[in-house]
């Protein structure tokens, strides 16, 4: 299974809307080389996918079937989620070089809720409701001239997916200047933690906690299109001459009620999802049964099956989603880099990967699953994989 990779280079991330954001990996976009025309890249399978459910849509008209549309609206406290992947990927001894990973299984995380939403959604409607995805499914493996399955008594539902990020930029450069104050001032305690604080590290007594990658995570997770829009809080903190004395994010919680409250009263979703791993929320599931819109509560910071659930999290029922971490995960990042054919269809890679990371999500992979992935990495920075199932 051949496949090319190109080697990443990091340079200074412009500044640009978040508009154009879409599918923009920043430093990490590839360069774009020569492939036969029917190669997929994210903005052609856009336009794909796009001529697809118009023609599914009238596919459904045409065969006296109903099409319901179901908007799916997720809201992402972002520390919680950066901080948990952080600590794990660690852990398992995984480098981290900016926050491109750390995003790629973050959207894997958050795509997982929109499914596992459309599917208690499915399960608890009466009538013969089915899945649209199923549709465009079905056109995508439909030979020249065949035909598609389609029940024109049922009804298809097509989810729309958006997800919202709520977080406060780490305070790093602040911080840092004031600890340099202290730490000529005399203070042994902020000295120590000038030199974490420079690699990007925030620790006193309570906590340490790695905000190298949050800035670059943040932003590689606006590239995905399921994106909407994001709002800034901030961190509370104080330096004095015991160093950091408290760290705390603020206003961010309080934004993502506001912005519940206001997709309630304007009724721009059918389900809303808080993605946090605060329990102050529940009164907000409480107030959207007033308005008929089903809530769920998702905390993806805890995606270890050791993870202890907050009480009120396992009182929600259905409602609750706790965090998980697919196998497949790390195999996909590897695939979403590469450009080459796989199973007879040409892709280009959305974003690069430095072979350190290559050759790291191919370890994460085979110490998770059964099938082991092998790493060529050429002198030219270019890299394949083969796929294995080692001897016992």
């Amino acid at each position: 299974m051949p496949v090319d990779l190109i080697r990443a280079s990091y340079g200074q991330e412009e500044e640009r809307p978040d508009d154009a954001m879409i599918g923009n990996f920043g430093d990490r976009n590839p360069e774009r080389m020569d492939f036969p025309a029917e190669k997929i890249t994210p903005e052609n399978w856009t336009k794909h996918r796009a001529a697809q459910e118009v023609f599914a849509e009238q596919a459904i008209k045409h065969v006296g079937a109903k099409l319901e549309t179901h908007r799916v609206l997720v809201l992402v406290d972002l520390q919680g989620m950066y901080l948990g992947l952080h600590k794990w990927l660690r852990s398992q001894e995984f480098p981290i070089e900016g926050g491109l990973v750390l995003s790629r299984f973050a959207t894997f995380q958050i795509l997982d809720v929109f499914d596992r939403i459309k599917q208690r959604i499915l399960q608890s409607t009466d009538g013969p409701f089915k899945d649209f995805e199923s549709v465009l499914q079905s056109i995508g493996q439909a030979e020249p001239g065949g035909s598609i399955p389609l029940q024109p008594k049922s009804t298809y539902v097509k989810f729309i997916p958006q997800f919202e990020i709520f977080y406060a930029p780490a305070p790093l450069d602040q911080i840092e200047w004031q600890l340099r104050k202290e730490a000529k001032a005399g203070s042994t305690l902020a000295m120590q933690q000038l030199k974490k604080a420079e690699t990007g590290v925030l620790a006193n007594h309570l906590f340490e906690r790695d905000y190298s990658a949050y800035d670059d995570f943040v932003e590689k997770l606006k590239a995905n299109p399921e994106y909407s829009k994001s709002e800034q809080g901030f961190f509370n903190y104080y330096v004095g001459p015991k160093g950091l004395m408290f760290f705390d994010e603020k206003e961010v919680d309080t934004r993502i009620v506001i912005r519940a409250m206001d997709a309630l009263y304007n009724y721009e979703a059918d389900s809303v999802c808080v993605v946090s791993s605060d329990q102050d929320f529940m009164p907000l599931h409480d107030r959207a049964r007033d308005f008929g819109i089903r809530t769920f509560h998702a905390d993806l910071a805890k995606f270890l099956t050791t993870d202890r659930i907050a009480k009120k999290f396992k009182e929600l029922g259905d409602n609750f989603l706790r965090g998980c971490f697919d196998p497949s995960w790390p195999m996909k990042i590897v695939i979403e880099a590469c450009s080459g054919s796989l199973n007879g269809i040409t892709t280009q890679a959305i974003f690069t990967l430095s072979e350190t990371e290559f050759s790291a999500l191919c370890g994460l992979h085979n110490s998770l699953n059964d099938f082991h992935l092998v790493p060529n990495i050429q002198a030219d920075g270019r890299a394949s994989f083969s796929l294995y199932r080692p001897l016992k």
